[in-house]
């Protein structure tokens, strides 16, 4: 039997965000100011955070998650709660965070499947059984994301390595081992298709099936942008995933969904005439077509970028979340 978060069902969906100190970081912004502005300005309670194993992991005998605890212990303090993303693959840019004493000889080759290199993924259980069990005391933690999209290579953007199922299951069950209080796990998609068959070993693996909603994408050649969302019947389709997922009495929920921009010039580079991947309208668009899935939660992805822009006197964004989480849903206490 498989656990759930809630007795009864959602009226509307929780809305939250994701929170990348090193996003932050490379955006020029002080990541702790910005963590607190979200939850005292914008009043967010609902978080997703990430373990970057190069950090927490300096050596193969020495743990820090100072940081991570540091975020912890600012949401415990306003009744926020956080979804923990842990493995070897994580928010942001390059994706795979492999400390550096790990690297070198017995690496995987580029696009290579994680399962072939026995030391890594030796160390790669260590590593989540002792994370999560430093961490299994926060009340703040609902949940655990057992690696990022782990069913994406992201090939054309880093080293590529792939993971299958049965290191996955590993994963999963040291998770599970280190944490007395059996938080759900969630695993994490962003669909091509209705008809690939990564969401639905998704579904099979997690207590929550999550997915990745991005709606404008650079495509090249006479378009610009390309939304895999309107591909109609071929595409990929939010609300038979949610209801297969409560079918099976899992829940939905989009993990990632398109706050920032997506182009081909770097954010920080980026001038109002380059962005067209969003726009404070296409966000409550964005919102639109997923509530129209009937998800238990929502987590928009691009806050820093908000702050980032806020600061050079565009507070579109900035003002849009403000309002977004003064008529979200209230955080029900768990049961």
């Amino acid at each position: 039997m498989r656990r759930t978060l809630y007795a009864g069902a959602m009226p509307q969906p929780l809305l939250g965000v994701n929170f990348s100190h090193r996003q932050a970081e490379w955006l020029g912004l002080d990541p702790d100011e910005t963590f607190s502005l979200l939850l005292n300005d914008l009043r967010v309670r609902c978080f997703r955070l990430s373990l970057y194993w190069d950090e927490i992991q300096p050596e193969p005998t020495r743990y820090d998650l100072s940081q991570t605890q540091r975020y912890l212990d600012l949401a415990e303090a306003r009744g926020a709660r956080v979804l923990v993303t842990v493995g070897l693959k994580a928010q942001r840019h390059p994706e795979f965070y492999p400390p550096a004493w790990l690297l070198g000889e017995g690496s995987p080759p580029h696009g290579g499947t994680v399962a072939e290199q026995p030391r890594l993924v030796a160390h790669l259980l260590l590593m989540l059984e002792r994370a999560v069990a430093l961490l299994a005391d926060y009340d703040a933690i609902d949940s655990w994301q057992v690696e990022n999209e782990p069913f994406l290579p992201a090939a054309g953007r880093t080293v590529g390595w792939r993971f299958d199922e049965a290191t996955l299951r590993k994963e999963i069950a040291a998770v599970e081992g280190s944490d007395p209080r059996q938080r759900p796990i969630v695993i994490n998609h962003s669909s091509h298709t209705i008809v690939e068959g990564a969401w639905m070993r998704a579904l099979r693996l997690g207590d929550v099936l999550a997915q990745d909603v991005y709606t404008r994408i650079p495509a090249g050649g006479p378009l610009r942008y390309w939304n895999r969302y309107m591909l109609g019947p071929v595409g990929p389709n939010l609300l038979v995933q949610s209801l297969l997922a409560h079918r099976f009495r899992r829940q939905f929920w989009i993990t990632e969904l398109q706050a920032e921009p997506w182009e081909v010039v770097p954010l920080t580079e980026l001038t109002s005439e380059q962005t067209g991947s969003i726009s404070p309208e296409l966000i409550e668009r964005n919102l639109a077509l997923a509530r129209r899935a009937r998800p238990d939660r929502i987590y928009l992805w691009g806050v820093e970028w908000w702050r980032f822009m806020a600061l050079r006197g565009d507070e579109r964004y900035w003002q849009l979340a403000r309002r977004l989480f003064s008529d979200a849903a209230p955080y029900p206490p768990a049961v």
